[in-house]
């Protein structure tokens, strides 16, 4: 399954949105939290990414998972598992998804 989601965060703390080997980005620390969600290894993919200490209020992402769970869990699970600086704010179930940023616009479109 796929699960699209809305991240904001407050970039300050973070060595950007990509993941960095020694896991000091927004990625690194939004995908350790969807692992202990879904109990397997998730890899994020997202529509854009930001650079250290910048901050984000639509960041639109995906993953794929074979965990079953509630909606609410990929949003009040994984919220209840990061700091302040990061919010889960909305999530969509798809079958498939595409996603395309348009830079000069700040804009993302998914389709599922």
């Amino acid at each position: 399954m796929r699960i699209v989601m809305g991240v904001e965060y407050d970039g300050r703390p973070y060595c950007g949105w990509q993941s960095q080997a020694e896991g000091c980005a927004v990625q690194d620390t939004l995908q350790r939290a969807l692992s202990k969600i879904a109990s397997e290894p998730i890899s994020i993919i997202a529509a854009g990414r930001t650079d250290t200490g910048v901050h984000a209020l639509e960041q639109v992402i995906h993953f794929d998972t074979h965990a079953e769970r509630p909606l609410t869990a990929w949003v009040r699970g994984v919220n209840a598992l990061l700091s302040d600086s990061i919010a889960v704010r909305w999530r969509i179930r798809c079958r498939t998804s595409s996603m395309r940023a348009f830079p000069r616009t700040g804009v993302a479109t998914v389709i599922c």
